[in-house]
């Protein structure tokens, strides 16, 4: 139970920490930017600096932005997201987790006629279809067809990620949908990390996904809402570096205060909007993450940012969809429509999320079935102490 007049002391407290002013650090940050945009010898610094932050690539001028063409109303677009139940360590002989998959495709029609809960037509030519698709997995099975791989949690979640992929896939085939969706990010940053096997079998598995996208010429990005990205952020940084060319390693053993820190606290968005107008979109940038560096060329990902007014958003995809004007030209005019008809955020992300989102009483449920299967097939389940207090404190 929460001790509320502890919190609120505590708040009271460290309210000057929590509520920072970046108003100095946004006014270095723009000024850099405006700086470095027009100089034609940045793009070289960049390439050649050995920085201990990651730095995007990109083509043409730095701060290019681009007007938004206006979406019609004849589109079809499909969203997914997953959720998990996993394995609970406080239940024995419960060898198995679980992945909920949502899905939310909408077809507009070319007139819109009366608008509706989700923003879509009445005209009989539009159709919204919202699905939800849960998959048992016995960790066992898993073990046994990946024997250098040991489970953890992390397994789950590299799991539910291939099991959107394939759906988008699956479902924008089989609908032919004009464009696909996931909530967050297309760069597999965090298989960086991960034992080469898992890398190994999680990463091909996504690139052979991405590449029947790529055969079939179809759209496909990660909507990111309130990013937190810092790739423009680092470009000033490496903007404000006392060398020609940054040497992160050497500078921090020479020098004991370091110019670049004086924007550490901005974000990309920061950035984006002192020079992205509403309805405008951002160069398009080249993640340079290491896991990149196993994508192919054509899938080689990259981003944008979009200035919706309620925010600024980050797109992200893959090269073979950024080189060409026509397949980019629509993901942005699409990803515009899509945050207005819902308000702020994509109609079919919002409703895959809530397809997906697994519950508390779905949990329950879950574990109730497990339970009577258990006993169907006279087998025990093993609630520790903790798990059982947990569903009802004695006094």
């Amino acid at each position: 139970m929460l001790n509320k007049n502890s919190l609120f002391l505590q708040l009271k407290k460290n309210a000057d920490k929590l509520f920072n002013n970046f108003t100095e650090q946004s006014s270095i940050a723009q000024e850099k930017w405006q700086s470095i945009s027009v100089d034609s010898k940045f793009k070289a610094k960049v390439e050649n600096s050995n920085a201990s932050f990651l730095v995007p690539s990109w083509a043409g001028n730095l701060s290019d932005k681009f007007k938004i063409p206006i979406q019609k109303n004849d589109y079809s677009i499909l969203s997914v997201d997953g959720s998990q139940i996993y394995p609970d360590r406080n239940i024995s002989n419960s060898g198995c987790f679980l992945i909920n998959i949502g899905s939310c495709q909408i077809k507009y029609s070319k007139i819109l006629n009366v608008s509706s809960r989700l923003n879509v037509s009445s005209d009989e030519n539009s159709s919204v279809k919202i699905n939800s698709e849960p998959t048992l997995f016995i960790i066992q099975d898993f073990l046994d067809q990946n024997n250098k791989i040991n489970f953890s949690n992390d397994i789950v979640d590299l799991k539910r990620e291939e099991l959107e992929l394939l759906n988008l896939l699956k479902l924008t085939l089989e609908e032919n949908i004009d464009i696909a969706f996931v909530d967050g990010t297309v760069i597999f940053w965090f298989l960086e990390s991960k034992p080469e096997e898992i890398k190994d079998l999680f990463l091909n598995s996504y690139l052979n996904i991405l590449q029947k996208f790529y055969e079939n010429k179809k759209i496909i990005a990660g909507f990111i809402s309130f990013p937190k990205s810092k790739e423009l952020v680092n470009l000033i940084k490496l903007g404000l570096c006392r060398f020609d060319f940054a040497e992160c390693i050497s500078c921090h053993r020479v020098y004991s205060d370091f110019p670049c820190k004086a924007v550490d606290n901005l974000i990309d968005t920061r950035i984006a909007k002192t020079y992205l107008n509403i309805n405008e979109r951002s160069n398009i940038f080249f993640s340079n993450s290491k896991i990149t560096k196993s994508y192919p060329e054509h899938l080689k990902p990259c981003f944008f940012y979009l200035n919706a007014d309620v925010e600024v958003v980050r797109i992200e995809t893959f090269a073979y969809i950024a080189q060409d004007k026509d397949m980019l030209d629509f993901l942005s005019a699409v990803a515009l429509d899509q945050i207005k008809k819902g308000l702020g955020y994509p109609v079919t992300l919002a409703y895959a999320h809530e397809a997906a989102v697994v519950k508390g009483p779905d949990r329950e449920f879950f574990y109730s079935l497990l339970q009577r299967e258990a006993f169907e097939q006279n087998k025990r389940l093993f609630f520790s102490q903790k798990s059982i207090k947990k569903r009802g404190i004695g006094v």
